[in-house]
């Protein structure tokens, strides 16, 4: 019998043999749910017994966590840890880990190529040559991005990737916002530390890299939108939530901003009468910024390392919850 169990309770991944084999290491022993796991329910189901648990969205909440006599550590695979409860692990002495950095590339990739895709209306010019309009003649308002101001909310790891990409476009200026980051590493990227009414009414582009919390849920509102130019776009690879999704769905239909890339949203999959869906103005995409086949296989492995590390007597090398 092997010594741990090791419980995934979000699945999604073609092969978990790279969790396997690192387990291998430790007698340990990867069980996959039959299912996703999209209650509590199913989740203490599917992971009472376990001495670690992998997940991705399913909720692991108080009530969850009471059911965990074994569980040692909980791994999220990704980022955001906003479906655990840390306050509850914490009190329980389960360790909560995530992934922090493994999508850095993909993500400031997917911001610049829906930024690039909104300024240069790709959906647009590719609709209509499907219709048999072959565009010699454009009369709409396209601009370059030479010159322009780049404004970042967030400067955290794929902030400063973003930003490091966008420098190729010779950007006028790149102000950035945000508090957790000392003022004088911010200048020394050769950026400008802004308060937020100075990012939204001088960007042209606008990019959210901020981790949602209380002060930054709906950050992107009516009040800040009537702050920016009419010709900005904004673009989200962060989290739904940092938007007041009404009041940018109205902005954008009255074209008091121009565009918006949108990756992701506050309900997620985002429901079918959603007004985006309607938007000429909009390019959408599924939460799929994270994804590359190089970012799945090291999340895989980085997730089962941090379970490895604790199972075998120590701690986290990204742990969310310290006591």
């Amino acid at each position: 019998m092997p010594a741990f169990r090791v419980s995934v309770v979000s699945l999604g991944y073609a092969s978990y043999e790279i969790e396997r084999s690192l387990l291998r290491s430790i007698d340990a022993e990867l069980v996959l749910t039959s299912r996703d796991c999209l209650t509590e329910e199913e989740v203490i189901e599917a992971a009472r017994d376990a001495d670690a648990i992998l997940v991705r969205e399913a909720p692991i909440r108080a009530r969850v966590l009471q059911t965990l006599g074994r569980c040692r550590i909980i791994v999220r695979y990704g980022v955001g840890v906003d479906n655990i409860d840390l306050e509850e692990a914490r009190r329980r002495r389960i360790f909560v880990a995530n992934v922090p950095d493994y999508g850095t590339e993909e993500v400031s990739d997917h911001a610049a190529a829906l930024l690039l895709a909104c300024v240069r209306r790709l959906l647009q010019r590719d609709a209509h040559l499907r219709r048999g309009v072959f565009e010699s003649n454009i009369r709409e308002p396209v601009f370059r991005t030479t010159g322009k101001t780049l404004g970042l909310l967030g400067y955290g790891q794929i902030g400063r990737a973003f930003h490091r990409k966008w420098k190729g476009f010779l950007p006028a200026r790149v102000l950035v916002h945000d508090p957790g980051v000392e003022l004088e590493v911010i200048r020394g990227q050769q950026a400008e530390p802004v308060g937020l009414d100075e990012l939204f009414s001088q960007s042209d582009y606008l990019s959210l890299h901020a981790p949602l919390t209380a002060r930054t849920r709906h950050v992107v509102n009516a009040e800040r939108l009537s702050l920016m130019k009419s010709t900005a776009i904004i673009v989200n690879t962060a989290r739904g939530e940092l938007i007041d999704e009404a009041a940018l769905a109205e902005a954008l239909a009255k074209e008091r901003i121009a565009g918006a890339g949108l990756d992701v949203f506050e309900e997620e999959p985002l429901p079918s009468d959603h007004p985006f869906l309607r938007l000429p103005n909009v390019v959408l995409s599924g939460h799929v910024g994270w994804y590359s086949c190089d970012a799945v296989h090291e999340l895989q492995r980085r997730a089962a390392e941090e379970v490895v590390r604790v199972l075998a007597g120590g701690t986290p090398r990204h742990w969310v919850n310290p006591w």
